[in-house]
């Protein structure tokens, strides 16, 4: 990890701090790092920033993990419609539920959530 991932990125980000432009713009390139526009302007934390948003970008990076990790919603129902739904498990709402029936009937589930001393936590009522 610390090799391939952290070295590099603690290399670049020094050079780009540090000033040493054609450092950066080799490293840059060799990770596929291009700069446009008024881009190729910024220098410091503002180039720092940008680099990281070209290079790791988070929205991509999120989406990804939301994908790979979270289940889809036709798996997640089966288990879930017991945290979701209060009424009787075997109801016609409770089985369009755990079917993920886009044909069953229309419902809406709201919540509060209240943050626990826990940092991240909360609680949903």
């Amino acid at each position: 990890f610390c090799q391939f991932i952290m070295t590099p990125i603690n290399q670049l980000m020094r050079a780009i701090i540090e000033d040493q432009k054609e450092k950066y713009e080799k490293m840059m390139q060799t990770l596929g790092i291009t700069l446009k526009g008024d881009d190729k302007n910024l220098t410091g934390k503002p180039l720092m920033k940008r680099t990281m948003q070209i290079w790791i970008n988070a929205a991509d990076t999120l989406l990804s993990m939301i994908v790979s990790k979270l289940p889809s919603p036709r798996v997640a129902q089966k288990y879930r419609v017991e945290n979701l739904y209060e009424g009787p498990m075997d109801d016609e709402a409770a089985k369009a539920i755990r079917a993920c029936d886009k044909d069953g009937p229309l419902m809406m589930y709201v919540s509060k959530m209240v943050p626990t001393s826990d940092k991240g936590r909360f609680y949903a009522f």
